[in-house]
C-alpha cells in the first residue's frame, strides 16, 4: 500500500512539474516579441469608406513604378548601363519590360531614387486635402511682370532654369482627385467589368469598403 502511495506521489510530482514547465513556457512565449508578418496590403481611411490597397498586386501589373510614384523614379535620373555592365550591354537591344524581368522589377537597379526624397513619402505631403484652386497652374503674374508670357519658353526650358521646381508653376491637385484620376482611369482601362456598374458608371463600392 505504501508503494502505491509512493508511486502516486511521484506521478503527481511529475505531472505538477510538467504543468509548471508548460505554464512558464506559455508565459515566456506571450512576453517574447513576435515577428509581425509583413504584408503589401494597406488600408487607406476615407470618409467615403476605407480602401484596401494591395501594393504587391499593383506593382506586379503596372508598367513601371513611375506609373504611380512619379517623383520617386525618373527616366531623367537613369543610371548608365555601362556603370555596371561596361560596353558589352547596349540599352537599345532590350525592351523596358525585359529589363524589369531581369531585375525582378527593382527600378532602383537602373533608376536613381530622387535625391531630395530618398524614401517614399505620403502623397499628402504635396497634395492637399482640398483643391487650392480650380486651375492647376499658377498665374505667371504672381512672380513676373506683364511683359512675361508663358509661350516665351518651351516647358523643357523652364525645367532647365536653376531653382525652378514643378510647384513653382503648378498647383498640386487635391489628394482625393489624384487618387480618383489615376486609379479610376487605370481600372477602367484594365478591368472595366470589375470597376463599373451594369449601367457603365464607375462603381465606388469596388474600391471603397463600407
Amino acid at each position: 500500500m505504501s508503494g502505491n502511495n509512493h508511486n502516486r506521489k511521484n506521478w503527481t510530482r511529475s505531472l505538477t512539474m510538467v504543468m509548471l514547465v508548460a505554464v512558464i513556457g506559455a508565459v515566456i512565449g506571450c512576453m517574447a516579441k513576435k515577428d509581425v508578418p509583413t504584408t503589401d496590403r494597406h488600408y487607406f481611411r476615407n470618409t467615403a469608406g476605407s480602401v484596401l490597397f494591395d501594393h504587391g498586386q499593383h506593382s506586379g501589373s503596372a508598367e513601371s513604378c513611375a506609373k504611380c510614384h512619379h517623383d520617386l523614379y525618373s527616366a531623367a535620373q537613369a543610371t548608365s548601363c555601362q556603370e555596371c555592365h561596361g560596353d558589352d550591354v547596349v540599352p537599345s537591344e532590350y525592351k523596358h519590360a525585359e529589363l524589369k524581368e531581369i531585375h525582378s522589377r527593382d527600378c532602383s537597379k537602373c533608376h536613381a531614387e530622387n535625391p531630395a526624397s530618398p524614401e517614399p513619402v505620403s502623397c499628402r505631403e504635396c497634395h492637399p486635402g482640398a483643391q487650392p484652386s480650380e486651375t492647376h497652374t499658377n498665374q505667371c503674374s504672381q512672380c513676373h511682370d506683364d511683359s512675361f508670357t508663358p509661350d516665351m519658353m518651351a516647358h523643357d526650358e523652364y525645367l532647365e532654369i536653376e531653382d525652378h521646381t514643378c510647384l513653382g508653376c503648378h498647383t498640386p491637385q487635391a489628394v482625393s482627385e489624384v487618387y480618383h484620376t489615376n486609379c479610376i482611369n487605370c481600372h477602367l482601362e484594365t478591368l472595366p467589368d470589375r470597376f463599373t456598374t451594369k449601367g457603365g458608371d464607375v462603381s465606388c463600392g469596388a474600391c471603397h469598403l463600407r
